[in-house]
């Protein structure tokens, strides 16, 4: 339990280090400045891929019938924390622009895609145990 847990958050770590350094070369070969902190996203994703994760895995313990619906609850709830911390960044007067805009959804998508698999290997292990 722990050790697949701590290798996927260590995998998961790498992935978004190497794409938060990739982006960042982008931006930056591109001229481009971020009116919010992209590291500060990386990291709220970070962490709450952390607790997602870690959450479904003692769940799937006491309750492995109801990981999905507990990844799908934890999914919703992940994005209306990000909406409410960010909305500064989110709902400002400027509109932000395509540079911006990407870089808010990448981060997003890649730890939604590492959480799905996540769980969806998780609850394939409980369904053959």
């Amino acid at each position: 339990m722990v050790k697949r847990l701590l290798i996927f958050t260590l995998l998961t770590l790498v992935l978004a280090v190497v794409i938060l350094f990739a982006q960042n070369w982008y931006l930056s070969s591109q001229n481009e400045v971020l009116s919010y902190s992209l590291e500060a996203m990386y990291i709220f994703h970070f962490i709450s891929f952390i607790v997602i994760a870690g959450s479904v895995e003692l769940l799937s313990k006491k309750l492995p019938d109801q990981v999905g619906y507990f990844y799908l609850a934890s999914v919703f709830i992940k994005i209306g924390l990000f909406v409410l911390i960010f909305k500064n960044t989110l709902f400002s007067e400027e509109e932000l622009n395509f540079p911006e805009r990407i870089s808010i959804i990448i981060p997003f998508f890649m730890f939604l895609v590492m959480e799905a698999i996540y769980s969806g290997r998780l609850m394939n292990t409980n369904d053959k145990a």
